[in-house]
């Protein structure tokens, strides 16, 4: 099943080719307010666009709430309450239509914009990843991460499901496939593994700046 796993990491980084969304460009995270209220009220966005207009609204709005989400440990019962919290903390940040608050792209959304937003500036070579994180997805991301946090950047600035972000995965191929040999999983799609080395390269970005 591993050996499936790689060679699925493999085949997905190289399909990754459609083309972006007009808000999913270079320097989303510095969209003006109004074009994100503006992207939270169409309906028919979806999609990359929606998560990345929610997350910035939940970001500037009440970001300790964002914080205490990406602290908790992926498919816990703390990350379903502070999921709700977060819910209940940015009511004017959901958008129109179905939207579902759960899920890797949400946090890696969220993750992304906290990075962006907070951390832009930060010396990636001088961070350090951690090995002793408690869930398994958690675990995989600080693996692959590790060494290559200045890729795992590069990637985050792509917009999802374009050719960018699938060259930005081909960088960290090596590191995915070592890494989710360790794991249980028997596979990874573009998005679950982005969601997961975002949050990967967030955590560092948080850690560094305190220390």
């Amino acid at each position: 099943m591993r050996k499936f796993a790689k060679a699925t990491l493999a085949v997905l980084a190289m399909a990754s080719m459609t083309s972006p969304a007009l808000a999913t460009g270079a320097g989303w995270w510095n969209m003006p307010d109004e074009a994100v209220k503006t992207a939270l009220k169409r309906t028919a966005l979806g999609g990359a666009d929606t998560m990345r207009a929610f997350a910035l609204c939940a970001v500037k709005r009440n970001p300790k709430y964002v914080e205490a989400l990406l602290a908790t440990t992926q498919g816990s019962l703390e990350e379903r309450a502070a999921s709700r919290s977060l819910t209940n903390a940015n009511f004017d940040c959901m958008p129109s239509g179905e939207f579902t608050l759960g899920g890797l792209s949400v946090r890696g959304s969220l993750a992304e914009a906290m990075f962006w937003t907070r951390y832009a500036d930060a010396n990636v070579d001088a961070l350090k990843v951690r090995s002793d994180e408690k869930g398994e997805k958690e675990r995989f991301a600080d693996c692959a991460a590790d060494g290559s946090l200045d890729d795992v950047r590069a990637l985050i600035a792509t917009a999802p499901k374009s050719k960018d972000e699938g060259e930005a995965l081909n960088a960290l191929m090596p590191r995915l496939r070592d890494c989710i040999a360790k794991t249980s999983f028997s596979s990874m799609d573009n998005a679950s593994a982005r969601s997961l080395v975002a949050e990967a390269l967030y955590r560092a970005a948080k850690r560094g700046a305190v220390s």
